[in-house]
Order: C-alpha cells, then sequence, then structure tokens
C-alpha cells in the first residue's frame, strides 16, 4: 500500500504484482490500470532497480531474469500520476521474487531513482494524515529493507 497526494487530494494506492509466465530469459514486467507517464516510469525504475539489487543481494535468483511479471494498481477514482508510488513498488517486486509476504498494515511511499536511491518526499504531514486516517501501524519513507 503506497500513499499519494494528488491534485484530487490524499489517496492510497493498492500495488499487487503476481508472476505470469516463467522460463529461461522470460524476464519482463507489464503494466495495468489508469497510469500516467510519469506512474509508469517509476514501475520501470522500480523493476530495473529491484532486478540490480536482488542480482547483487542474491546471485543465485534467477528471479527477474526469468519470469515475466505483472505490476498493477488497483483502478479508483484518483488519476495515477506522480512518482511517490516507486518504494511501494520495489517492495511489491521484492515480495513476490523473494516469496515473502509485506504486512498488511504496511504503508510506503517515495520516489526511487535509477541508482537506487530514496528521494525525500514532500507534504509530510499530508502523508502522515493519510497514514493516521488508515490506521496503520507501521509507516515508512523507505523501501524494501524489511524483506531483505
Amino acid at each position: 500500500m503506497g500513499l499519494a497526494w494528488t491534485t484530487m487530494g490524499r489517496s492510497t494506492l493498492y500495488i499487487e504484482t503476481t508472476q505470469v509466465e516463467q522460463g529461461e530469459g522470460k524476464g519482463s514486467l507489464h503494466l495495468t490500470s489508469q497510469l500516467g507517464d510519469v506512474m509508469k516510469e517509476s514501475a520501470q525504475i522500480a523493476h530495473t532497480v529491484a532486478r540490480a539489487i536482488l542480482a547483487a543481494k542474491d546471485p543465485e535468483n534467477p528471479f527477474f531474469a526469468n519470469s515475466k511479471v505483472h505490476l498493477h494498481v488497483r483502478a479508483g477514482a484518483t488519476p495515477k500520476d506522480g512518482p511517490s508510488a516507486g518504494c511501494t513498488m520495489i517492495t511489491s517486486l521484492f515480495s513476490l521474487a523473494m516469496n515473502k509476504r509485506v504486512k498488511k498494515e504496511l504503508i510506503i511511499t517515495g520516489e526511487v531513482t535509477l541508482t537506487g536511491r530514496v528521494l525525500p518526499i514532500g507534504g509530510v504531514c499530508v502523508h502522515l494524515h493519510i497514514y493516521f486516517s488508515r490506521l496503520s501501524d507501521s509507516c515508512y519513507n523507505c523501501w524494501c529493507v524489511t524483506l531483505m
């Protein structure tokens, strides 16, 4: 679950990933939802960063090289075109690749660069308001460290 601030107001983004196909050299990413260009770029960056980090941390795990992955941001009334879902996307991808569940109450926000750097978020007060309104136990401006 990711936090977002859009022109329509605050929003919670539910990001889902699943493995569609597996086989030697089948590594790819398929995106669905009402994603704007920025969100599509964030998803591609998340996939690239997740692949690189998994290869460095666990070279024996060929998941991304051999899996067609489907990433979906559940539809809602809010247009999805902001970069702050990058951390959430990476966490979802790592969860799938490592076969580890993410806590249901975990909410993540933050933009990720192509080199894997997490950028500071804007609107911290807004994000915290969303967090508390969802009554979550955990809110992080970080990413998949808990999965590694």
